[in-house]
This record gives structure tokens, sequence and C-alpha cells, in this order.
């Protein structure tokens, strides 16, 4: 049980390191307002994830188990995998301006909301992991809402992180370290791609 959470655990921290609106959001705001700012902006991150995290549940419970599904997941998150790799080694990432919204822990965490809920990417992110948690690993029941602590664990553990370092931060986020970054993570993506389809092609594979 222990390394279903853990796993989770690093799912989260992977989603949260993408570099996005929700990122650039947390270390502006982090670095102008505080960390109790970026702690608003995290709490409504997890809220529309959690809703996000349902959605994507039920969603996944409609489509048949099993059979060609699971290589079907495993195709189709790998290039969902690797589509992000590819844009993440073309793509520059440009932090977006911060629009002033006070110190109202309310009106930030409705921010930190609706950047991540009205992302598509992010349901589709969690819609893979959904598919592949029930046709690839095969979880069901504890084991599945288990990860999802994990992973909900880790990404507010990672912005929480975020917010408390932005000012140290704020020395090293140029635009060369971002694309390093970028690339860095582009790089994980890919091979996760990889490892994924793996067991498709291995020796013995049917």
């Amino acid at each position: 049980m222990m390394t279903v959470f853990l796993n989770g655990l690093g799912t989260g921290f992977a989603l949260s390191i993408m570099l996005g609106t929700v990122f650039f959001c947390l270390v502006q705001n982090s670095i102008e307002k505080g960390f109790w700012s970026g702690l608003a902006i995290a709490t409504g991150v997890i809220l529309s994830d959690v809703l996000l995290i349902i959605a994507s549940r039920y969603n996944a419970d409609l489509l048949p188990q099993g059979g060609m599904m699971e290589k079907a997941v495993r195709i189709g998150g790998a290039g969902l995998l690797l589509g992000l790799g590819i844009a993440g080694m073309w793509l520059r990432t440009v932090p977006a301006g911060n629009q002033g919204l006070g110190s109202n822990p309310f009106l930030l965490a409705s921010k930190g909301f609706a950047l991540n809920i009205l992302n598509p990417a992010n349901y589709l992110n969690w819609l893979a992991i959904s598919l592949m948690l029930t046709n690839v690993f095969h979880y069901s029941g504890t084991r599945i809402w288990l990860y999802y602590g994990g992973a909900l664990s880790g990404i507010f553990l990672t912005e929480l992180c975020i917010s408390y370092f932005a000012t140290f931060l704020k020395a090293y986020i140029t635009p060369v370290f971002l694309r390093r970054l970028d690339v860095g993570v582009a790089i994980l993506f890919i091979i996760f791609a990889m490892l994924l389809v793996w067991p498709l092609f291995a020796p013995g594979a049917r």
C-alpha cells in the first residue's frame, strides 16, 4: 500500500513541476505577497484537482477494461507523454503577467481554482492517469484512492515548497534556467512514454 501512495506522490510532483500558468502564478504571488498567498492559490488548485479526478474517474469507469483496452491506454498514454515531451523540447515557456487580486485568500484560491480547472490539458492528464490505474496497473478500490491521495499530497506539498522558496528562486528563474527545466521535464516524459509501451514490444509480448 505504501508503494501505491509513493507512486501517487511521484505523479503529483511531476504534475506540479510542469511549467504553466499555475507555476508562475504561485511564484509571482509568493514573491510579491508572501507564502500565505501561495498557500491560498495551492488550496484552489487542489480543490479543482479533486473535481477533475472525480470527473475523470467517472468517465474512466464507463469504458471497458482489459483486452485491447490496456493496449489502447498504453499507446494513448504514451502518445500524450510523447506529445508533452516534444512540446517541451520545442516550445519556450514564457512567464505570464500577474494580475493584481490583492491579498484576499478567497480571490487567490479562486484564481488557482480557475487557472487549473480551465486548462483542458489537466483534465486529459487525470483521465489518462485514471485509465492507466484501471487498465495498466489494475488497481481497484482502496488502491486507486490511495494513489489519488498520494498524487494530491505530492501536488500540494510541491506547491507549498514553490511558494516558500519563491523568494530564493527569483534569482534563478531566468530564460536559460526555464529552458533547461523545460528540456529536463520533456526528457522525463519521453522516457516514461517509452517505458509505458515497452511491454507491448518486449520479447514474449502478444
